[in-house]
């Protein structure tokens, strides 16, 4: 028995040893199970924050208490949204804003003194404080700075953030105070103005010492003061570099800055100052264009590498015909355009809109020169256009050859030199796709847009403390057309417009007619009174007398204009005017309340004497010869605008006496209002051939241009060459 129970209690413990493992590996596995499965569960640690990756970039806004509402809610509004990181604006104890989107952080103890040392330390402090594992880069900025985030993103990503860096325009004061600033043989300063990017190890290691350095001042300049101390402790100074230049730059010497051509915006990270908040718009606008062109361009090329797409070619048309041809315009050295089939030919000034396209062309075609310059050891610098070429394919863009004199640079030594050369560029500019959106869209995102740049102009001199950027309710269009016209005798003219005007549309009550009238010869007066009263049986037909007044076709048009409410939509018409009904509609369309004014261009006749035979076969007005009439492109006369527009831009000038120059006035006062000009030829309107005559009492130039009209009006260059052959 004795043996019997020591054989099975070595059995037992020979189990009890094997079971034991396995028990404790259980409790283990299940217990690990579940620890992994809590942990699923739980939120994110701040250990585990700390080891995610640092966002990019934190920029610290500077702004003062009067400028929170304007400027900074700009930056707010524009550059701000771009920027790859966060951004908050620092303000001093007590601001507050009326935007209550905006990431404001008040900072305790600081005031809006200027200029702003302590706002500018205490604003770092706070971010080392509470950011500095969050960000990778830090930017000190002012209000009145423009930044593009997307090229500063590339800068920095390209930067190692775990080394000190300090990175701006590198400055040593101006003439006045150079050598007044403390600084050493080598020392400089990051200017403030054009913004200041530190890295966070930068950050790190002088953080500890900006109150030291904030009572240890040597001059009154903040960044100064800043550059001198990151120097001290952290033992790195500003990038000195030329191209920092151009990449922060700082206009502080030319007047008006930034408000003609942005150049500088292409090659720019950041620009300053921008004091306007109209300006900061119009700059990120610039900005907006130039991504959506990069973006364009990387989606042609992209596109362009797909083996099913076409080669670039230079015929993009092949003419199948002689008036298929599209005849190319002659550029000269001195921006003298010559050309055929258009206004102004055979030549003159180069316009506004050539210019433009041109220089941004040469731009960009010598950034992609320069784009790999390093590596190629040379480098292109533009000198002129020696001549070009330019024409318009309707369906598919713009094509240019031009003759360039260029700088070309070797930079590489030992054969660095610089040679003046000449290059033919064949250049195409591609348009993009058809874009289609609706007229009400389109009336009213332009409705909105103008509404607000016109209380802008008002409020300009306010602090805009209550301007309200979100859509607003705008007053409604009537399509409801007034139809002016002032009269004075010309009972023939008269029986021919009303008799055109009682067939023009078939629905009669989507215009109406307001005569101004004056009084001229008795039986006149008479034919004239009973034609309106027939006329009224057919159309609504207002009259305004104005008796034995002297005409004056502004104060007519005034007159008619005041009896309207400001949401009539005006039509300024002439006695010897013809239309149609589809006139009307263009009147309509064209013209957008509070945003557009429509100012069709008339196709007047020559005197029917030089008509060719075949335009004399046509009885209806509505044909069109080269003969027979031209277009009148210098002739403003005939307007659409509603009654609310005319009165913001200051409505006719009455003091002109005589023929001319009212039209040419209000055209004027458009040009310069925020509303749009809608110019086109209108095949629906003819005015019909009258003999002038200019009285040489008028003002010199009021007789220049009635002579310049009477004789374009005489005769087509056709007919005359034809009366010349027949002396010939």
């Amino acid at each position: 028995m004795r043996l019997a129970w020591h054989k099975s209690k070595g059995r037992l413990r020979r189990m009890t040893r094997s079971v034991y493992p396995t028990l404790i590996g259980m409790i283990v596995g299940m217990s690990a199970t579940l620890i992994l499965t809590a942990v699923r569960f739980l939120p994110e640690s701040e250990v585990v924050k700390q080891n995610k990756e640092p966002r990019l970039l934190l920029v610290g806004v500077m702004t003062a208490a009067k400028y929170v509402d304007t400027r900074a809610y700009e930056v707010w509004r524009t550059w701000a949204k771009l920027i790859p990181g966060e951004l908050l604006f620092f303000v001093a104890d007590g601001t507050v804003s009326v935007h209550s989107d905006m990431p404001l952080i008040p900072l305790k103890g600081v005031s809006d003194v200027y200029p702003p040392q302590k706002k500018s330390f205490v604003m770092l402090k706070w971010m080392a404080d509470n950011h500095l594992n969050d960000f990778a880069w830090f930017m000190r900025a002012d209000d009145d700075l423009y930044v593009r985030g997307d090229k500063l993103e590339v800068l920095l990503r390209s930067l190692d953030f775990n080394k000190a860096h300090l990175i701006g325009q590198a400055g040593l004061g101006n003439t006045a105070e150079y050598g007044l600033l403390a600084l050493g043989q080598k020392e400089n300063y990051c200017m403030g103005g054009p913004g200041v990017v530190m890295s966070r190890e930068t950050l790190r290691a002088v953080a500890p010492h900006l109150r030291s350095c904030l009572m240890e001042m040597f001059t009154m300049h903040e960044d100064v003061e800043l550059g001198r101390c990151i120097a001290r402790h952290v033992g790195v100074t500003c990038s000195w570099n030329y191209e920092m230049q151009t990449l922060f730059h700082n206009n502080q010497t030319v007047p008006n800055a930034y408000q003609g051509s942005l150049t500088e915006l292409r090659h720019a990270i950041t620009l300053h100052p921008v004091k306007q908040t109209s300006l900061m718009r119009r700059i990120h606008v610039q900005n907006r264009i130039f991504q959506l062109a990069n973006l364009r361009a990387t989606r042609d090329s992209l596109l362009d590498e797909l083996s099913n797409n076409e080669p670039p070619s230079l015929v993009r048309h092949i003419a199948n015909a002689t008036q298929d041809l599209f005849h190319w315009d002659f550029i000269s050295a001195n921006n003298i355009l010559f050309c055929a089939a258009k206004v102004n030919c055979p030549r003159h000034t180069l316009d506004l809109s050539i210019r433009t396209a041109l220089s941004e062309i040469i731009t960009q075609l010598f950034d992609e020169f320069n784009a790999n310059a390093r590596e190629r050891g040379r480098l292109l610098r533009f000198q002129n256009i020696q001549y070009g070429y330019m024409r318009v394919e309707p369906r598919h863009g713009v094509d240019y050859v031009l003759d360039i004199a260029l700088w070309f640079k070797r930079i590489r030594p030992p054969n660095r030199a610089t040679l003046s050369v000449r290059r033919h560029a064949y250049i195409q500019q591609k348009f993009g796709p058809i874009q289609a959106i609706s007229d009400h869209l389109l009336r009213d995102t332009l409705r909105q847009r103008i509404a607000k740049s016109i209380r802008l102009l008002k409020e300009k001199n306010s602090t805009l403390k209550d301007f309200d950027w979100k859509p607003i309710n705008l007053p409604e269009e009537k399509f409801h057309v007034y139809l002016i016209l002032p009269l004075a005798g010309r009972i023939d003219a008269f029986k021919k417009f009303v008799s055109n005007l009682r067939t023009v549309c078939y629905n009669k009550r989507i215009f109406s007619l307001i005569l101004v009238v004056y009084d001229s010869v008795p039986e006149a007066d008479r034919a004239i009174a009973a034609v309106i009263e027939e006329l009224k049986l057919k159309i609504d037909v207002k009259v305004i007398n104005m008796g034995l007044k002297p005409f004056s076709r502004g104060i007519a048009l005034s007159r008619g204009a005041e009896i309207l409410e400001p949401d009539s939509l005006m039509f300024f018409i002439d006695v010897d005017i013809l239309f149609t009904c589809d006139t009307i509609d263009r009147v309509i369309h064209n013209t957008i309340r509070g945003a557009q004014v429509y100012f069709p261009i008339v196709f007047s006749e020559y005197s029917p004497e030089t008509w060719s035979d075949s335009d004399r076969l046509f009885s209806d007005a509505f044909h069109y010869g080269r003969k027979k009439g031209y277009f009148r492109h210098f002739g403003f006369g005939l307007v659409s605008i509603y009654k609310s527009d005319f009165d913001l831009i200051g409505g006719m000038k009455l003091n002109i006496e005589g023929w001319g120059m009212e039209d040419v006035d209000l055209f004027e006062k458009c040009v310069r209002s925020p509303l749009r000009i809608m110019r086109a030829p209108d095949p629906g309107l003819v005015h019909i051939y009258h003999s002038m005559s200019c009285s040489e009492t008028l003002p010199e130039k009021q007789y220049i241009m009635c002579s310049s009209s009477k004789a374009a009006s005489l005769a087509s260059i056709d007919s005359l060459v034809d009366q010349l052959l027949v002396y010939s």
